[in-house]
C-alpha cells in the first residue's frame, strides 16, 4: 500500500513536471501575429493601416510580374540578406494593387518629400514612420530603379543571387539601416 501511494505520488509529480514544461505557451501564441525576421508579405491596405497608426517599419515595395519575381528569386535573395542582418521587413508587390490607392500614396509621398525618386514608381526598401513613407535613397541623394532591374534580371533568366545583383541588395539594405540610425527611427512592427 505504501509502495502504491509512493508510486502514485511519483507519477503525479512527473506528470506535473511534464505539463509545466510542455504544451502550448500562451506568450508564444500572443506573438503569432508578430512578423518574423526576414521578409513578411503585407497587403496595401494593411501597410496603409500600419502607416496611419504611426507604426515604424521597413517595406520593400516593387511593381513586377509574378513570374519575374519567382524566376529571379527576388524575394528569396532579399529574405536571405535580411535574415543575415537580423532585419524584419514587409514586402508589397503593387502590380495588382488598387491604382487609385497607389496614386494617392504616390502623391502623398511626393508632397512631403519633394523628391522625384519615388518608392512606388521605382521600387525600393522604404521606411514607414511618423505616418509617412520615406526613401533612404532620396535621403542620400541616390537613385535606383528596382522595378526596372527586376524586369532586366527576369528577361535575362538571371537571379538576384548573382554577385553583382546581391551587392545591390546589400547596398540598398545598408542605406535603410543607415537612414533609420541617422534619423533615430525606432522600428515598432
Amino acid at each position: 500500500m505504501r509502495i502504491r501511494r509512493l508510486l502514485t505520488l511519483i507519477l503525479l509529480s512527473v506528470l506535473l513536471v511534464f505539463s509545466a514544461c510542455g504544451g502550448t505557451d500562451s506568450a508564444a501564441e500572443d506573438n503569432s501575429d508578430k512578423p518574423k525576421v526576414g521578409l513578411n508579405e503585407i497587403t496595401l491596405d494593411n501597410m496603409i493601416a500600419k502607416k496611419d497608426n504611426n507604426e515604424a517599419f521597413y517595406v520593400l515595395i516593387y511593381d513586377a510580374k509574378k513570374e519575374y519575381v519567382k524566376s529571379t528569386k527576388l524575394l528569396e535573395a532579399y529574405d536571405e540578406a535580411f535574415k543575415k542582418e537580423d532585419i524584419t521587413v514587409f514586402h508589397l508587390n503593387i502590380r495588382d494593387a488598387n491604382e487609385q490607392t497607389v496614386s494617392r500614396l504616390d502623391e502623398e509621398y511626393e508632397s512631403h518629400s519633394g523628391s522625384s525618386h519615388n518608392p512606388f514608381m521605382y521600387g525600393e526598401i522604404a521606411v514607414v514612420h511618423d505616418g509617412k513613407l520615406s526613401s533612404p535613397f532620396d535621403y542620400y541623394g541616390e537613385s535606383w530603379n528596382l522595378n526596372r532591374l527586376i524586369g532586366e534580371v527576369g528577361s535575362e533568366s538571371d537571379t538576384f543571387f548573382n554577385d553583382n545583383r546581391n551587392k545591390t541588395i546589400k547596398k540598398s539594405i545598408q542605406y535603410s539601416l543607415d537612414y533609420t540610425k541617422d534619423e533615430e527611427i525606432e522600428l515598432t512592427y
